[in-house]
């Protein structure tokens, strides 16, 4: 698996692109660690692009992990907005099955098919604030 951070120029926002093999503990390995990052806190938005993942190893158990550490650190960042980029059935199935079971958390979440829709989403919704 390859992860790509990059924060964006300006601080607010943060893309995240895993590809190839990816296991939900990889998953929660790099979004932990981004949690950790001095800048979350300061980030308006942050963009997960699942597109190039060849293969999601992930089952409920998995989702339910990754639904609470969100649920946990969305209280240290209320409001950001979560677009997670899933094209493929089963990645977009199991990212709306995080979105299901992470609810609770304080993040705006919204899952889509590809890149251009969720920048789309994440300007109107900056633009309306």
């Amino acid at each position: 698996m390859t992860v790509k951070v990059e924060y964006t120029s300006d601080g607010i926002g943060i893309v995240v692109v895993h590809e190839g093999v990816v296991a939900w503990q990889d998953l929660h390995a790099s979004i932990s660690k981004v949690f950790a990052d001095e800048r979350y806190e300061k980030l308006k938005y942050w963009v997960g692009d699942r597109t190039a993942i060849t293969k999601f190893l992930i089952d409920t158990d998995g989702a339910r992990q990754l639904a609470s550490l969100s649920i946990r650190e969305s209280m240290r960042n209320p409001g950001m907005l979560l677009a997670l980029v899933s094209p493929k059935d089963f990645e977009f199935g199991m990212s709306r099955m995080f979105q299901v079971l992470s609810e609770e958390n304080k993040f705006k979440t919204a899952v889509f098919r590809d890149r251009a829709s969720a920048e789309t989403w994440i300007q109107k919704c900056l633009n309306e604030e």
